[in-house]
């Protein structure tokens, strides 16, 4: 853990004292006028919203470009990180709100880079149950096998980071739980607008 704990230890902090990182920086339009992206930054803001694929404007050949991008971004940046380290690490991908964008976000991002990289892959460790509201809406209750994460070296990614308040609260969730956070990466990190910052 030597050179991982090296590694990491030199990624900036959130507010709680963990390490994070991320790949690419995110525009948003309350930052930049509509019109004020340059090319590269569209670019990267389309992986971003094509990666999470819950935009009506996202085909299905949008999310899977993306989702070939962003592993193929993933794995290259944490076989530099962890190195030969990788196999002691467990990969937990937090999970979203709705089944439905997890399971295509998430199920074979995991699948592919813990195959390429050597890490566990946590994504069984969650399920869900879906119920339907007063409205007729079904809505999705997540549940954690508590018992596959203790004593579990956890690295948490994520498609996007604003604050950092979601990762954080989340890792505060798997540690109760008796894991041991080393660190978190997203995909893309949201250029700060001034509305954002943590209070």
């Amino acid at each position: 853990m030597a050179v991982i704990s090296e590694n990491i230890s030199q990624w900036p902090c959130l507010s709680d004292g963990l390490h994070y990182s991320w790949l690419v920086d995110y525009a948003a339009f309350s930052a930049f006028g509509t019109f004020e992206l340059s090319p590269e930054e569209w670019e990267k803001r389309e992986l971003i919203v094509n990666f999470k694929g819950n935009s009506e404007l996202t085909t299905e050949i949008d999310h899977q470009q993306a989702l070939k991008k962003a592993i193929d971004m993933v794995v290259s940046f944490l076989k530099d990180v962890l190195g030969n380290e990788s196999s002691s690490i467990t990969l937990v991908c937090i999970p979203a709100s709705l089944k439905k964008h997890t399971e295509r976000r998430f199920r074979s991002f995991s699948e592919q880079v813990c195959a390429q990289t050597g890490l566990q892959n946590a994504y069984d460790a969650f399920s869900y149950t879906t119920e339907k509201d007063e409205d007729g809406d079904e809505t999705d209750t997540l549940h954690i096998d508590e018992s596959f994460f203790k004593g579990k070296k956890v690295l948490l990614f994520d498609d996007m980071i604003a604050t950092g308040g979601s990762i954080s609260r989340f890792a505060e969730k798997l540690k109760a739980m008796g894991a041991s956070v080393i660190g978190a990466l997203a995909l893309g990190k949201k250029i700060s607008d001034g509305y954002d910052q943590a209070k």
